[in-house]
């Protein structure tokens, strides 16, 4: 299976210093903010911080090794990682809970998380099933075809539960389609029923919503019975919203979506982490308080410091100048992946570009929504900041390859 992975001798090397001086603008906040919630007197590998120099190198180490990778061989076997994901995915059910969910299948001492390392799987097969037919881009069998392949892995993974691994990727999804010259009001009516379910919320939002789904229909002149069954499908989806609500959220899900909406509603429970953070942020100020000055860190006030809150940390310490850095660098990282994606022909290795710099920048943007309460709580780590082993390595492949196809494409 994994002949020909590898080519040592015709492998264009070059770092493309616009796709990852981000990438260690943002480890190097990473750490610095690491080294405020950690020990750096216990040299340990219970210390988050040596821990993640670790991963740093080993993360260099996996980079370079995607250098040689062949873009063809992924698109070789990506019908075949497609069902390998799966595969891996439906192990975890027989997999034991850890932390609340079975993300993880464990072989003794060692730790494997599918879903993690299947983000590279994944994207590769989302890339090739639009790529090999682009050109498809009204609604037809085949589209529908494709999006029922797209969302198994997704929801497969949302009854671990891991809705925020799910979320990443689903994430995908509408830039892939966009790229592939499918139309705006295709994809328009894709994700309409999402919004008409959310959009029952309040009923004036709803009728407000359904006269913005008329005007799009009236604009794009689609085939009558497209527009048929869009209208009954957004209108079902409304109706089934309280039976979704109370049958596919998992309780603490339902309660991350509630304080979302009002973190007040349970200050010392669902709630708590979100007011910690915006706590942080705040009192931060422009400036910030100073490495290793932090209260709300120093003090243990906010929870999950080291991973998927490690911003709040490093916007109380660091300032606003920080996350302004990071929403910059996360900016540029987009801006040169699509530039470059653009000038590449091979329609196939632009979209999987597309699908890798999505998969990052989404992780990034959804974790700073969830840290300042414009998004509910999902998870999702910031990457190269957050600490994580699995999660900074997938990000390490995932660069190398779109460093990797830039250079091989160009």
């Amino acid at each position: 299976m994994f002949k020909g992975l590898f080519d040592f001798r015709n492998q264009k090397i070059q770092i493309r210093w616009s796709i990852v001086s981000p990438a260690l603008i943002f480890i190097l906040i990473g750490l610095v903010s690491l080294s405020s919630t950690s020990d750096l007197n216990n040299l340990s590998l219970s210390s988050t911080f040596y821990k993640q120099c670790i991963w740093f190198l080993i993360g260099i180490i996996a980079f370079c090794f995607s250098q040689f990778i062949r873009i063809q061989f992924l698109y070789d076997c990506s019908y075949i990682f497609y069902f390998f994901l799966i595969f891996l995915i439906g192990l975890t059910m027989f997999a034991p809970e850890i932390k609340g969910a079975k993300s993880w299948i464990v072989f003794g001492p060692i730790y494997f998380q599918p879903s993690e390392l299947g983000k590279i799987f994944y994207v590769s097969c989302m890339a090739r099933f639009f790529s090999d037919n682009y050109s498809k881009n009204d609604f037809s069998i085949y589209l529908f075809f494709i999006l029922f392949l797209a969302i198994i892995p997704p929801l497969l993974i949302m009854q671990q539960p891991d809705l925020g691994t799910a979320i990443a990727y689903l994430s995908i999804i509408l830039p892939i389609l966009y790229w592939s010259n499918t139309r705006l009001y295709v994809i328009f009516f894709i994700i309409s029923p999402i919004f008409s379910i959310f959009a029952t919320y309040q009923l004036w939002v709803f009728y407000l919503w359904m006269l913005l789904f008329l005007i799009v229909v009236v604009i794009s002149r689609p085939k009558a019975f497209i527009a048929v069954f869009n209208f009954l499908l957004n209108i079902s989806c409304a109706i089934s919203a309280p039976y979704i609500w109370n049958n596919f959220l998992e309780p603490h899900q339902q309660k991350r979506i509630l304080t979302f909406l009002n973190p007040m509603l349970d200050p010392l429970g669902a709630g708590y982490q979100v007011i910690q953070s915006m706590i942080s942020i705040g009192s931060g100020g422009f400036w910030g308080k100073g490495l290793g000055q932090g209260t709300q860190t120093g003090l243990k006030f906010l929870p999950v410091a080291d991973s998927d809150f490690i911003v709040s940390v490093t916007a109380e310490e660091i300032g606003f100048k920080a996350i302004f850095l990071i929403i910059l660098f996360i900016s540029i990282f987009i801006y040169w992946s699509v530039n470059y994606s653009y000038k590449i022909e091979n329609k196939y290795v632009s979209t999987l570009i597309i699908g890798y710099s999505t998969l990052i920048y989404s992780h990034m943007i959804i974790n700073l929504g969830m840290i300042s309460g414009l998004l509910p709580v999902t998870g999702l780590p910031a990457p190269f900041i957050s600490y994580g082993g699995s999660f900074f390595l997938t990000c390490s492949i995932i660069l190398g390859l779109i460093n990797n196809a830039i250079n091989n494409n160009l």
